[in-house]
């Protein structure tokens, strides 16, 4: 006699596994995730994309972030402000009577040093505020003129009203009033100053220790009047050119934005802050 056997048993059996298979696959747990989008600052991304990474290495986290490529501070505080994104990442241009209006709150995680950045391959350490002043008026456009190796000077600098830009004018006398040469090449976003200092043979220009810390080398950060841009001085207050970072959010952030605000003042995230040549705010 040939053995009969139920084809329905079999079917549900299949279907149950496809199902699983389903719902453990990654795709699956993907539809869970909050998606935290972030933007503003230029200067303030590759700290937040370094806090970001190191969050999202954890195990228990169930959150994307979308880190934007910029935007001005009047446009982050209306697209926040609107819910198109989640975080507004800033350093300066911030009016609180503004912020306080629309029910959002300022969030200031870090201060990092701005420095006067060179390309690798210069063999000078340390400038006079004259000295720089004298690069950028002009006057100066050979490395050895200064004692260090013969390539020809590439100043680079960012507009006057950006925060670099404000903080070296503010603590360097010589530059407030100075007319910078028309031949020195001016970049928006720290983002690209950042690229042509790594880039260009015997550049100099205006960035932050966080931007020297993830150039694997390709940047030095030289000394001002003899003083090093280190954390300690930064803690200490002999070296001054200095810019604040902030977060801003909503006033009640959702709870897993909450979480990673709490995760910028624990010991890991301070420790990410760290690493990047920032201070942690206390």
């Amino acid at each position: 006699m040939i053995e009969q056997h139920s084809f329905w048993p079999k079917l549900v059996v299949v279907l149950l596994t496809a199902i699983c298979v389903v719902c453990f696959t990654p795709e699956a747990n993907a539809v869970n995730e909050e998606t935290i989008i972030i933007d503003g600052s230029t200067g303030v991304r590759p700290l937040v994309v370094a806090l970001t990474d190191r969050y999202t290495a954890q195990d228990n986290t169930a959150v994307a972030f979308e880190v934007g490529d910029g935007m001005n501070p009047t446009l982050r505080i209306k697209a926040l402000a609107n819910g198109d994104i989640d975080i507004a990442m800033a350093s300066h241009g911030i009016d609180m009577d503004k912020i306080t209006e629309l029910g959002l709150v300022v969030y200031q995680f870090a201060k990092v040093a701005v420095v006067i950045g060179v390309n690798e391959n210069t063999s000078i350490t340390t400038l006079s505020h004259q000295n720089l002043c004298d690069i950028y008026s002009g006057r100066f456009t050979h490395w050895r003129s200064l004692g260090s190796n013969t390539e020809t000077i590439t100043p680079l600098i960012r507009p006057h009203s950006e925060i670099d830009a404000e903080v070296v004018m503010k603590h360097i006398p010589c530059f407030s009033s100075l007319d910078i040469a028309p031949t020195i090449i001016e970049f928006e976003k720290s983002g690209q100053m950042a690229r042509a200092l790594a880039q260009t043979p015997g550049a100099i220009g205006i960035t932050t220790m966080v931007r020297v810390a993830q150039s694997h080398g390709k940047i030095s950060a030289l000394a001002l009047n003899g003083v090093v841009p280190s954390v300690d001085n930064v803690l200490n207050g002999s070296y001054s050119l200095t810019r604040n970072m902030y977060l801003i959010t909503r006033a009640v952030p959702t709870p897993k934005i909450t979480d990673f605000l709490t995760f910028l003042t624990s010991d890991e995230g301070k420790q990410v802050i760290i690493d990047n040549n920032a201070v942690p705010n206390d």
